[in-house]
């Protein structure tokens, strides 16, 4: 594959930054490729950068397949990501399955397991007796006081 084939494919699956710079003193090369990946792939693994320095010559003989190799470990991290995306998603799924199963069956317990109210009940009116005075008043704090909930 050329290298346009290359940064091409690469492309497909992010956006790529490319920095070049030349070092006059030792000869060589740095070319960095640098990816962004799309919202849909925005795996941290995916954003590792490549980094090279060489020769021109080095970057004529091998460049392309360092880009290829580059571009199958990003393509094989991003079917992981994908894979275990998949497999959390499916037992995200299977879990919330059995919360609800679990509140349902709760419910139905506790629904289950509650007395009827007893035909013999009195009803409160509108005269209360003096315990139940005396029982709202304790209830109620005093200005500057708290109300201690449990205990």
């Amino acid at each position: 594959m050329t290298m346009f084939r290359e940064l091409y494919a690469l492309a497909m699956t992010a956006t790529l930054t490319m920095i070049v710079s030349a070092d006059e003193k030792t000869g060589k090369l740095t070319i960095s490729v640098l990816p962004k990946p799309r919202k849909d792939m925005g795996e941290p693994a995916l954003t590792k950068d490549l980094t090279l320095t060489a020769s021109p010559e080095d970057f004529d003989a091998g460049f392309v397949a360092a880009l290829q190799g580059y571009r199958e470990v990003r393509d094989s991290l991003t079917e992981q990501a994908e894979a275990t995306r998949e497999v959390l998603e499916a037992a995200k799924s299977v879990s919330a399955k059995k919360a609800t199963e679990a509140m349902t069956k709760a419910s139905k317990s506790a629904t289950a397991a509650q007395p009827a109210p007893s035909p013999t009940a009195v009803d409160a009116t509108d005269d209360e007796d003096e315990h139940g005075a005396a029982d709202r008043q304790a209830a109620t704090p005093a200005p500057g006081e708290s109300l201690a909930l449990f205990g």
